[in-house]
């Protein structure tokens, strides 16, 4: 193959920072629902929110810890 002989190197992908919060999509795509229902459980369980921005182009986040307790509290396993 022609060019430049110089051989491009090759870096691996950086590992993904894990945010401390979920936005309201990551929410659906995790619990597999509606954005409504994602609205309607933080609203019910008293997830913090995050208001970056104001009126329909502001932005919500969910902050990460609050939303894994939450799915912690509720699993359910087998009575004993």
């Amino acid at each position: 193959m022609g060019g430049s002989g110089k051989s491009k190197s090759y870096t691996q992908p950086q590992p993904r920072h894990e945010s401390r919060y979920f936005s309201p999509r990551d929410l659906v795509q995790r619990w597999r629902c509606s954005r409504s229902t994602v609205d309607r459980i933080a609203r019910r369980e008293g997830l913090t929110r995050l208001l970056l921005g104001e009126g329909r182009h502001g932005i919500v986040r969910f902050l990460r810890d609050e939303v894994e307790q939450l799915e912690t509290s509720r699993l359910v396993g087998q009575d004993d």
